[in-house]
């Protein structure tokens, strides 16, 4: 039985502060050019918090984790941070253009604070691996600020209530990729009370955060309060015609004793290369970029593909990151799953582009190339109890760090 809860969000002061000038894309999304873009901002940008600095002469007791709690607990003092008077729900809204070229979009959702569940209990469904690295970041960030700056994405499948009259928004802002966002406080008890009895009996589907969410986890267990039996999380729902994916790409590097002759010629036994002139593919198909020229993959001896598949979780043969993984990535190049993991060969990209200027610049040995994943495969992935490859998806827009702020101690 999935609970949601209101909680008294935390939020910066609009009469100190733009929330342009201060609010951040989610921690993974922040390149360091960004990064410094945002620190020249204004000296309250979330990012001091969500992203700090390495520092030479670092210790265990003076660190970018121990800094930014330092900045949390001031911030608040100063008034620049403020508590809501009362528990609420928060109504998001993200106006834009999307990338994909569909058009204009408005995805809709709700925050709420939602209670934490293992994976093995069915109420809470992962769709994704996670990698270590990003896991051990977050928790360490969360045990010295004792605050969770950002949202889990979830779907629900079912619609709930619709709302009525919203007054005005919290705050309104434009972000880096020109997303409108509005968010507005609900603490209407019966319109709260309807919306919790409509998602109880419903499972919640993680889209984006399961770094997180696992880390929420760890902390649970070791933090024992009651806020921290919960996390927050954006509720959106699974038919929102607002929802928009994106392919997530890769590039592969330092290969030791890669040779592209030989690697060509054990990837034409199972698939079908046609040349092209773009990174662009469809479903079903991998793209390819090996420094000389594209070419789109198919797969075409499906015999010779069905054994790679015999250990691997339930729909895994059914989807094209998960080929591009076990047929190209583990059995051609030999990166098992340890390897993608640690992040020692494989990095991930949204835009194709970025992937292909990797591998001319010899930093990168190939890069590869997705169609979006539709909602439907992740709904099945995960009622299957199976996950897909790490970053299979790619919602847009990303929920912007510091919208709410939940207190977990």
């Amino acid at each position: 039985m999935a609970e949601i809860q209101p909680f008294r969000g935390v939020f910066y002061n609009t009469q100190r502060v733009n929330p342009g000038d201060v609010l951040t894309q989610p921690y993974d999304k922040i390149t360091p050019e960004m990064r410094e873009r945002y620190l020249k901002l204004s000296p309250y940008n979330l990012v001091q918090i969500e992203l700090g600095k390495e520092q030479p002469g670092d210790t265990e007791t003076n660190n970018k984790y121990t800094r930014a709690r330092d900045y949390y607990r001031r911030w608040v003092k100063e008034g620049v941070l403020r508590r809501s008077a009362n528990p609420a729900l928060y109504y998001l809204e993200q106006s834009f253009a999307s990338p994909d070229g569909s058009g204009k979009r408005t995805r809709r959702g709700l925050i709420a604070a939602v209670r934490l569940h293992r994976w093995g209990e069915g109420v809470v469904l992962p769709h994704e691996h996670t990698l270590s690295k990003p896991k051990a970041d977050r928790i360490s960030l969360l045990r010295e600020v004792g605050s969770q700056q950002g949202q889990i994405f979830m779907l629900h499948p079912q619609p709930i209530p619709k709302l009525g009259k919203l007054g005005a928004p919290l705050y309104e802002l434009v972000d880096d990729y020109q997303v409108i966002t509005k968010v507005y406080e609900l603490t209407d008890p019966t319109t709260i009370h309807a919306i919790q009895a409509a998602i109880a009996p419903q499972k919640l589907y993680i889209a984006d955060g399961h770094h997180r969410y696992e880390t929420s986890l760890a902390f649970r267990d070791e933090a024992g309060t009651e806020a921290s039996q919960y996390v927050m999380a954006t509720l959106v729902d699974m038919n929102d015609p607002g929802l928009v994916v994106l392919p997530t790409h890769r590039t592969v590097g330092n290969l030791t004793g890669f040779d592209r002759k030989s690697f060509a010629g054990k990837l034409e036994k199972t698939f079908e290369i046609i040349p092209q002139s773009s990174p662009k593919v469809r479903a079903h198909e991998i793209g390819m970029f090996d420094g000389g020229g594209y070419s789109k993959l198919r797969p075409e001896n499906l015999d010779l593909l069905e054994p790679l598949f015999a250990s691997k979780p339930p729909l895994w043969d059914t989807l094209d990151v998960a080929i591009l993984h076990v047929a190209i990535l583990e059995a051609i190049l030999g990166i098992d799953e340890q390897r993608l993991r640690d992040e020692a060969n494989v990095t991930y990209w949204r835009e194709p582009e970025k992937a292909v200027a990797e591998v001319k610049a010899g930093r990168a040995q190939l890069a590869f190339f997705l169609a979006p994943t539709p909602v439907s495969d992740v709904k099945a992935i995960a009622d299957a109890h199976s996950r897909m490859p790490q970053k299979s998806t790619d919602f847009f827009p990303k929920l912007l760090s510091g919208l709410v702020i939940y207190e977990v101690r």
